[in-house]
């Protein structure tokens, strides 16, 4: 339900229909406790776990294809609001976000790459290379290990 009101308000947001996107940002935010702004893209295949509950996602975000994101995510700025620096966030495709993760970028771009996985309650301040594990606070990225059946 959370991400069909989304590809609603992002088709609106990009063919600049007004007033909907905002209908719909407060809806989500009402049923759902969660802020996902029509401004970020994701991806095909992506779940958000339990309806997204008590998830933010700053609206420079792009989120890629068959993530798995659970509640209490917080994906944005660790300086937030119309004075802080620009900041943009690239999450890579299949990567994982534990519940209450925290990725917080405090400017330029931060990118977790594909495959990876944020364990839970991690805090990402910095880029996460492709296939790892990000654990702790601050997060530190770890090498996933590969099985010798694959």
């Amino acid at each position: 339900m959370l991400l069909r009101l989304h590809s609603i308000a992002r088709w609106c947001y990009l063919h600049r229909v007004p007033v909907v996107p905002r209908l719909i940002k407060i809806v989500m935010y009402i049923f759902f406790n969660c802020i996902l702004p029509a401004e970020t893209s994701v991806g095909t295949g992506t779940c958000f776990h339990h309806h997204g509950w008590c998830v933010l996602v700053h609206p420079n975000v792009e989120i890629g294809e068959g993530c798995n994101i659970y509640n209490q995510i917080v994906i944005g700025g660790a300086h937030d609001g119309p004075d802080g620096p620009p900041i943009r966030i690239v999450i890579g495709n299949r990567v994982n976000i534990g519940t209450g993760a925290k990725v917080l970028c405090k400017s330029g771009t931060l990118t977790i790459g594909d495959g990876s996985t944020i364990a839970a309650n991690a805090v990402v301040l910095s880029d996460v290379p492709p296939n790892s594990l990000a654990v702790g606070v601050p997060a530190n990225s770890i090498p996933k290990k590969r099985s010798l059946a694959a």
